[in-house]
């Protein structure tokens, strides 16, 4: 065997390892992208049948005036989901969260989470509130600029749970972003994001407005 074609069979091999390597990392990524669609998409099943079925939470089982109708969601839209820890706020705000029939309760504005989208950054403030019973609830809730024509007006849920590590990574993910049992029924007092909790995009992403 010559040299020459030593060196071309060394130059094939390499090349073949390296083209087989990209195709399992590539078909590693189309697995992971599988698994979160397929996951997804049971998620909104399942509020589906949430709505549809379960007597003690859906608005439209205790607000016998409205009829069930299937929840619209945006297309999953990656550009939507994002990473970033949780920035404590060293002295924390007490601030009044309104809800939709007019009322206030206090929140513990508790931190926040670094956003960014398309070159810019934003804020999302996650609130604290203990129950009387003593429970403490996290809550995200955001406006943006599809309020009151593609989405609900009085904006939007993130389901939250806190991890105890404070330098954790939280993946926020705004396809999963629902409405409140307000959007749905008058019968229900959902509290307001405020003007802090407001995005100046468009977040074409999670659940559209019931009507």
């Amino acid at each position: 065997m010559t040299r020459h074609f030593k060196y071309v069979l060394s130059i094939v091999t390499i090349l073949f390892f390296l083209f087989t390597g990209s195709n399992c990392s590539d078909e590693k990524k189309t697995e992971l992208t599988k698994a979160y669609l397929t996951q997804l998409e049971q998620e909104r099943a399942d509020r589906n049948w949430q709505m549809q079925y379960n007597a003690k939470s859906s608005p439209f089982l205790i607000d016998t005036s409205i009829k069930y109708e299937p929840l619209k969601f945006y297309e999953p839209n990656p550009d939507f989901i994002f990473k970033s820890k949780l920035f404590r706020i060293d002295k924390p705000d007490s601030v009044d969260i309104f809800g939709t029939k007019g009322t206030s309760k206090k929140y513990l504005r508790y931190g926040y989470f670094k956003l960014n989208y398309k070159g810019e950054q934003y804020k999302l403030y996650l609130y604290h509130i203990t129950t009387p019973e003593g429970f403490k609830v996290y809550n995200i809730w955001f406006k943006d600029a599809t309020n009151g024509k593609e989405t609900y007006e009085n904006g939007r849920y993130l389901v939250f749970e806190k991890n105890m590590d404070d330098d954790f990574e939280y993946t926020i993910d705004l396809n999963k972003a629902t409405n409140p049992l307000c959007a749905y029924s008058d019968l229900f007092n959902c509290p307001k994001p405020t003007d802090k909790d407001s995005l100046p995009v468009e977040v074409k992403a999670g659940e559209k407005r019931f009507r």
